[in-house]
Order: C-alpha cells, then structure tokens, then sequence
C-alpha cells in the first residue's frame, strides 16, 4: 500500500499542514498554541465547562487540553474553579482578557478560512462540505 495515497493519511497530513499554519500564526501574533487556540474556541462557546467536555468537543486527547488550559491559565485567558461534584477537576470559563483575546482571534481565523475557501470555486467549496459532513456522518 502506498500510504500517500491512503485517505485517512491524506486527511490526517492536510489538517496536519492547516493546523501548522495556523499554529505559526497564532503563536507570532497571539502566543498561543493550536492546542489552546482549539481550547479557547470551545470555551468561547461553552462556559463553566470540564477538561473532558472540551476533549469530546475538540477530538482531542486529554494531555494536550490539560495543558493548554494550564498554560491559558497562567495567561489569564481562562478562570478555573472547582467542580462541585469531582474534587478531581475543574469547571473552565473564559476570563475578561480570554474574551477580550476571542473578539480579534475568531476574524482572523475567519479571515485564513476565507482564504483557504477562496482557492476553490463554488462548487469545490459545497462538495467538500458535502464530503466533509457525509464522513463525519459515517464516523458517528
């Protein structure tokens, strides 16, 4: 087998060298890493949330999220507090500055998405999307 020609490996390097450019990005204009980029927007989303919800938001594995969100708390783009019902972890929110750091990041990854989408045509843009959807669907 010609692994260059293996679909999940395809999938897996063309998110591999997206995540790159953006990483570079985030870290030259923001300091923060794709981990925590990936984190924050969860967080942007959905307040007063564990360590575990954000892994089965993000697909990712739990010591990368434990320490985005130690390093993102060591920023102060997050506050952390105690879970009510597990002394073993804590409930996540966006702090003021993390809010305040989301309002000029989510444009920007706005902006490197349009660009992305703008190689495309139209119809190129509404069959990945398609595709996209379709294999998440067979996945689930």
């Amino acid at each position: 087998m010609d692994f260059k020609h293996f679909i999940p490996y395809q999938l897996s390097a063309l998110s591999l060298k997206i995540s790159k450019g953006l990483a570079k990005h985030y870290k030259s204009r923001f300091n923060i890493s794709v981990p925590e980029w990936r984190v924050l927007v969860i967080l942007n989303n959905h307040s007063d949330i564990t360590a575990k919800t954000i892994a089965e938001h993000t697909q990712m594995d739990k010591v990368p999220i434990s320490r985005a969100l130690k390093s993102l708390n060591e920023k102060d783009y997050i506050v952390q507090k105690a879970h009510p019902d597990d002394a073993r972890a804590t409930i996540n929110r966006l702090s003021e500055r993390g809010e305040d750091l989301m309002a000029v990041v989510i444009p920007d990854a706005v902006k490197y998405e349009q660009f992305l989408l703008g190689q495309l045509s139209q119809q190129e843009r509404q069959q990945l999307s398609h595709l996209i959807a379709k294999f998440n669907r067979i996945l689930e």
